[in-house]
Parts: C-alpha cells; sequence; structure tokens
C-alpha cells in the first residue's frame, strides 16, 4: 500500500514548502543584480531538475511502498515516456506565467493562475479520475477559502493601500521573481479614449489568457501519472519528467530567443547555480506530490501545493522585506485563509 494520509499530509505540506522556497536563489543580491532574462531563468531551472532528477535511482527499490504497488518489480532505470510529459507541461507553466506579467501584473496574474490551478487540480481529480468527496459542502467551502487566500495574499499591499490614507504601505508586493508590475497600459484615473480603452482591455484580456494558461499547466503537471502503471509511478516517474524539461526548456529558449533577434547575457557564473539550486528545489517539491498523490488523491494533494505561495510570501515578508506596513496584516489574515481551505479539503474526504 501507498504511504499513510497522515505521512501523505506531512509531504504535500514539505511540497508547499519546497514549492514557495525555490524562487529565493535568485533574490541573493550576487544573482538579483544580473537581472536574468526569465528565459534564461526558466532554462536555468529547468537543468536543475534535470539533474536532480537523477538523483531518486538509488532508492527504486523503496518505489512500490511509496506508490502502493508493493509485489510490482521498478525497473532499476525506468522512463514512462509520459513523464516527458509531464515535464513539458512544467515548463509551459514557467513560460507562460512570464507572458502573463506584463500584461496584467504580478499581483493579478499570481490571483489568476493561482486560484486557476486549485480548480482545474480539483476538477481532474474529482471528475476525471473519480477521486471520492464525502463532505461535498466542506470541498466547496475549503475551494472558497483557498481561493480567498490565494488572492488576499497576491493583492496583499493593493488590499492594504484602501485602509491607509495616500496608499503608504511600503513596497509593492512583487513575488520572489522581482519581476516588475504591469498595469495592463491604462494610466490609473485618466480617462481613455475608445481606441486606448480597446488597447487597455485587449491587453488585460491577452494576459489573462496567458495566466489562466499557467493555471492549466500548473495544476495538469502531474495529471500524466495518473496514467502510468503503478510500478513506473513514484519515483519511478521522475527521471523521465526531468528529461521532458530539459528537452523542451531549450527549444522554447531558443524560439524565443529566435523570435526577439538577440540573446541577453548569459550570466553562467553568478547565475547557473542558482537556477541549478531552485531546479532542486522544486524538483524536491515535485517529489513530494508525487509521493502524496497516491496517500491523499490528486484532488486533495495538488490543490494544497497552491499554498506556496504563502510560504512565498513568508520569504518576502522575514528576509526580503518585500511586503511591509499593513499589508504584512492582510497577507496573514490571507495566509489563514488559504490554510484553513486546504485543511477543509482534506477533511472532505474523511468522515467526520
Amino acid at each position: 500500500m501507498a504511504v499513510s494520509p497522515a505521512v501523505g499530509y506531512i509531504v504535500a505540506v514539505l511540497s508547499a514548502v519546497f514549492n514557495g522556497s525555490f524562487p529565493a536563489a535568485f533574490k541573493i543580491p550576487m544573482v538579483a543584480r544580473c537581472d536574468l532574462h526569465p528565459m534564461l531563468f526558466q532554462l536555468y531551472v529547468s537543468f536543475g531538475v534535470f539533474l536532480s532528477s537523477w538523483l531518486v535511482l538509488p532508492f527504486m527499490e523503496f518505489n512500490g511502498t511509496l506508490t502502493g504497488a508493493d509485489g510490482k518489480h521498478t525497473p532499476a532505470f525506468p522512463f514512462p515516456y509520459l513523464g516527458v510529459i509531464a515535464g513539458m507541461i512544467f515548463v509551459l507553466s514557467v513560460v507562460f506565467s512570464f507572458a502573463a506579467i506584463p500584461f496584467i501584473g504580478l499581483a493579478m496574474a499570481q490571483g489568476v493562475w493561482g486560484g486557476s490551478a486549485i480548480l482545474v487540480a480539483f476538477i481532474w481529480g474529482v471528475a476525471v479520475f473519480g477521486n471520492p468527496i464525502i463532505n461535498p459542502g466542506l470541498a466547496a467551502a475549503a475551494i472558497i477559502l483557498l481561493l480567498t487566500g490565494v488572492c488576499g495574499i497576491a493583492f496583499c499591499d493593493t488590499i492594504a493601500q484602501r485602509f491607509v490614507k495616500n496608499g503608504a504601505t511600503g513596497q509593492t508586493y512583487q513575488n520572489m521573481l522581482n519581476m516588475e508590475n504591469g498595469d495592463g497600459g491604462a494610466n490609473e484615473g485618466t480617462p481613455l479614449s475608445s481606441e486606448e480603452g480597446n488597447k487597455v482591455l485587449s491587453r488585460w484580456l491577452t494576459g489573462v489568457a496567458f495566466a489562466l494558461c499557467v493555471g492549466l499547466a500548473g495544476g495538469s503537471t502531474l495529471v500524466p501519472l495518473n496514467y502510468v502503471p503503478s510500478n513506473l509511478g513514484g519515483l519511478a516517474f521522475v527521471p523521465a519528467f526531468g528529461c521532458g524539461a530539459m528537452f523542451f526548456s531549450p527549444i522554447i529558449a531558443l524560439a524565443w530567443f529566435s523570435y526577439q533577434g538577440t540573446v541577453p547575457a548569459l550570466h553562467l557564473k553568478q547565475t547557473l547555480w542558482a537556477g541549478i539550486l531552485s531546479g532542486v528545489l522544486w524538483n524536491l517539491s515535485n517529489v513530494c506530490a508525487i509521493i502524496a498523490i497516491p496517500a491523499l488523491s490528486y484532488s486533495v494533494a495538488y490543490p494544497m501545493l497552491q499554498c506556496a505561495l504563502f510560504v512565498a510570501g513568508l520569504w518576502g515578508v522575514f528576509v526580503f522585506h518585500e511586503i511591509q506596513g499593513l499589508a504584512i496584516g492582510v497577507f496573514f489574515i490571507a495566509g489563514a485563509c488559504l490554510i484553513t481551505g486546504a485543511v477543509c479539503l482534506a477533511l472532505s474526504e474523511i468522515h467526520l
């Protein structure tokens, strides 16, 4: 049998911790000063994912215990091809996130893709994989709390400004990647002509569409895991995942730079190690999610991963001081909603 539900919840929490921490390496001053291009960021992270994926091979003898496939032989060098597809989906989620931010800003983009990823993962689990929901009312309340928490964290600075005269709440929360917030092309308070208004609406719709693609990809990253034999799931899924990420990431980067007609500075000495470290942390999150899914179900384990946004915010509060003033209080209230939603979602599959 797979690991116990209690262990599954612990591993799911660890998955959120690692996922919320993986961008932190790029906030280290010597790395941040390089202002690395986002496409290079995703390339270096994918390289870290690829390298760390092979570290699971010595532990294949325990794979049956982790996946519930006891008695079924796991090859010493497994390579389920659906893992390659999952790795490619991961790269798409990162690339679409970078595409969304310039159009609608980081805060709105995070809110859209975080909320949609929760819904997508929950729908996959319940509607497609048949994960049982014992208490539908509690599950619905959990989803609402999770969405509220995600939006509250993403917009904590904006919400705080509503309560402070002149909006003096400190720095704007821009998240761990230190991206610029887009404004959708509008100057707040300035009347727009019909043509300008259409342009703003077009930019906003484009950004939301990209953010929804992030949520769709993010909530579906490990969907292929559910279609491999049990003895090729779990840790056996990881090496192929890393290969998929490493195969697809350079293709996307080369296509982008070819379209732009220029290649930015690589900053290999200053940033490659940070990318590898970030990739290792992300892959630890990935492995934890892979272990948690058989123990909990996709509809519970993967939405819980969105608590990573709260972990990223903790880095922003206590280490990088990106969230300040009243925004800190808003952040923790939203974080409480997020965590309460995760707990309610877990309880919705338990006979109370």
